[in-house]
């Protein structure tokens, strides 16, 4: 009996591992890259780039108009928070409150909406959501420019499945749905507040105040505040602006609602006596990689220190920024095709790129293109590396084209930073880098849709 018993086990053991390594053939695979000028997706890409038309024709008699408002998401009952890439507590505790904030241009009668998120990302369950909405406001979803402030301890329950559970704290239909109505009053206030108006685009250093996750070298890092001022009629002033630290000035720790840094700012020039600044949005710029100083300090003082040192730096050149009051307004979204992912879970072994897509299904990408003027703003679906900064600035400004970069435009795919950072030990570049060695691939693309 005792040998019968000892032959179960063993053949129970046995099993077990053999139906565990068969699981891990299926789960995993070997990561490798591609030479990806050569790839289908990246013909198709180009492709698709050549098929972009973008309005650079300056009408005189057109009137530039804007229009802006601000609309509460704190949620009002126990809910989840979405940060630091696993699943948080529920919490109703609110260090500061939690918004959405739109701001509606319109020129030769087409309207365009820059949105900006108190939250993690731009949800793509939210995009998804609202674009049913938008034909009620006169809108197309392609018309939508999407950010987020990327506040660690901003609200979840905006995503489902198992990647949802984890980034968001899973779905909850409630919250998901106030954000989308409060999306729509917030642009539908903003287009009843147009006025005709002036814009200009602004930037001010300030390397005082970010350093890298990844090394030491200061001068690689995208240290630059950019902004657009907006005048309108009345006299009422906004300012859009962003900046490349992450907002995790908040221990991870604490369960509070809170827009971190990105909110100190904001309410610093709001509150401000220098000039006036009616509403100010801020929205995460060029973040992998990227982390504030620290100062020695935590919580509340390192978000003021943060917060006010950067409205200052702002403000001390804000008046003489240069304003235009006609230019032509240009919205486009460029589908980026990326071959397979590439999760890797050590050098050489990654997730199967099936397994992925079915944890994570919301994995189509875009580039948004937005254009002002002069002005040439880029939303990337990434956490994207400040890094490349040097390099595509660098050919904006021999096409005379001010550029913005931000991150998280409604669509996600993990961090993207430089090619050369891919085989280090950091999950940024690797549980967190789900396009792979793309680097070179995405500077490619954003130098074309400069040149265009």
């Amino acid at each position: 009996m005792q040998k019968k018993f000892i032959k179960l086990l063993f053949r129970f053991f046995i099993t077990v591992a053999l139906l565990s390594v068969l699981l891990a053939l299926v789960l995993f695979t070997t990561a490798s890259e591609d030479a990806y000028q050569e790839s289908n997706y990246y013909k198709e890409t180009i492709k698709q780039l050549s098929q972009i038309q973008f309005d650079t024709v300056q009408n005189t008699n057109t009137v530039f108009k804007a229009g802006w408002a601000r609309r509460s998401i704190t949620p009002e009952k126990l809910a989840p928070l979405a940060g630091y890439g696993i699943a948080r507590g529920k919490t109703q505790a609110i260090h500061d409150s939690l918004f959405v904030s739109a701001v509606v241009l319109e020129s030769n009668a087409k309207q365009v909406v820059i949105l900006s998120y108190d939250l993690l990302i731009a949800p793509p369950l939210i995009v998804n959501r609202l674009a049913g909405e938008l034909a009620q406001l006169g809108l197309k979803r392609e018309h939508i420019f999407f950010t987020a402030t990327h506040t660690h301890h901003g609200v979840g329950g905006w995503a489902k499945g198992v990647a949802g559970w984890l980034i968001a704290g899973g779905y909850d239909a409630q919250i998901t749905e106030n954000i989308v109505k409060q999306t729509f009053l917030a642009i539908q206030e903003a287009q009843h507040h147009l006025l005709p108006a002036r814009i200009g685009f602004g930037k001010v250093n300030a390397p005082e105040f970010v350093k890298s996750r990844l090394h030491e070298h200061q001068e690689r890092l995208d240290t630059w505040v950019r902004y657009l001022k907006i005048q309108q009629s009345s006299g009422k002033t906004a300012c859009l602006l962003s900046y490349s630290a992450h907002a995790t000035c908040t221990d991870g720790l604490l369960e509070v609602f809170s827009r971190d840094y990105a909110g100190a700012v904001v309410d610093s020039l709001e509150k401000n006596t220098q000039t006036s600044i009616d509403l100010a949005v801020f929205s995460a710029g060029t973040v992998a990689s990227h982390t504030p100083m620290d100062f020695g300090l935590h919580n509340e003082a390192w978000i003021g220190k943060m917060g006010q040192g950067l409205a200052e730096k702002l403000l001390n050149q804000f008046d003489s920024v240069l304003l235009k009051d006609t230019v032509p307004l240009s919205v486009q979204q460029l589908p980026v095709e990326f071959g397979a992912t590439n999760v890797r879970v050590s050098d050489n072994i990654k997730l199967a790129d099936w397994a992925f897509k079915f944890l994570y299904p919301e994995h189509h990408i875009y580039i948004a293109i937005l254009q002002i003027g002069d002005i040439l703003w880029l939303g990337m679906p990434c956490d994207f590396s400040g890094e490349f900064m040097s390099i595509v600035e660098k050919t904006a400004l021999q096409k005379n084209k001010k550029l913005i970069i931000t991150s998280f435009n409604g669509s996600y795919m993990g961090y993207l930073t430089p090619d050369e950072y891919y085989n280090l030990p950091h999950y940024e570049t690797r549980e967190m880098n789900w396009l792979g060695k793309k680097g070179s691939y995405f500077i490619e693309l954003i130098e074309k849709i400069i040149a265009r």
